[in-house]
């Protein structure tokens, strides 16, 4: 059974990562432990609305039979939900696409959960609402799209049935070295790509027979290539290397365009080669 944290406060976007995990509890059996992390000033006050309160009633009126754990953890928000969620299948929190650098936990950066949280995290926009759709996912040149691969087939098996994996190229930079040009080859360049996205279909489709998946080479870059799809998705995935404050060709755009503009849930996953960073 599917192991989810949810990380909720009193904003829409909590709210809407709430109404985001009682779809997936209605669809299938799911373990939900609900966590309202709050900092040191917060630790004496009392919030206008409970947020544990508030998830506790709404689950219980969509999904009856749903067991869920409910606790209230001190600390730091990134550091918190890294250790609550260890052991879980699926990280759950909120974003508002108004503030993009802003998650809905207390106004911490969402990048600062995924540097730190082992599983998977989905990131949900205020707003959300159910849509049909594929389930979409970034391929990068390198080993970090390998577990987004596996996730988003999953997500697409359990769901609509579709996969469509993105890959973005684009033409390097000539340099320059005194007289001496490095000579870019166009074809040769989109043929390895085409090569590449190629292996990705092969690989997904053995694993998983049933999905009917979709391939899109795109020339652009990757917040772009995913964008063009976006209205068409139920959710974006994409990996992680989990460097630096945004790393990545895919998670690098998450914050100013994929959760401004994407409008559907993005699910990070890192990748395996890349471990959690500390606190």
């Amino acid at each position: 059974m599917e192991k989810i944290v949810l990380g909720v406060d009193d904003s829409a976007a909590a709210r809407s990562a709430l109404a985001w995990v009682v779809d997936r509890c209605i669809q299938r059996a799911a373990e939900v432990d609900v966590v309202h992390v709050v900092g040191p000033a917060e630790a004496h006050t009392t919030p206008q609305q409970d947020p544990l309160a508030n998830a506790r009633r709404v689950l219980r009126a969509a999904v009856p039979e749903q067991s869920a754990t409910y606790h209230r953890a001190q600390g730091g928000v990134a550091k918190t939900l890294a250790g609550v969620s260890a052991h879980a299948d699926l990280l759950v929190i909120g974003v508002d696409p108004e503030h993009p650098i802003r998650a809905a936990l207390g106004g911490w950066l969402p990048v600062r959960v995924i540097a730190r949280t082992e599983p998977p995290v989905c990131i949900v926009p205020a707003g959300w609402a159910p849509r049909p759709g594929a389930v979409t996912v970034g391929l990068e040149d390198d080993v970090s799209s390998a577990e987004a691969l596996t996730f988003a087939a999953r997500e697409a098996e359990r769901t609509s049935g579709r996969l469509r994996i993105v890959h973005a190229w684009r033409l390097p930079e000539p340099s320059i070295d005194g007289a001496a040009a490095l000579l870019v080859q166009p074809e040769r360049i989109l043929e390895d790509h085409r090569e590449l996205l190629d292996a990705a279909v092969r690989s997904v489709h053995r694993r998983f027979p049933a999905l009917h998946i979709e391939e899109d080479l795109v020339r652009a870059d990757p917040a772009s290539a995913l964008l063009q799809q976006a209205p068409h998705s139920a959710m974006i995935v994409v990996g992680t290397h989990r460097e630096g404050v945004l790393s990545g060709a895919y998670v690098g755009s998450v914050d100013r365009d994929l959760l401004r503009r994407a409008g559907c849930p993005i699910a990070v996953v890192p990748s395996a080669g890349f471990p959690a960073k500390g606190a």
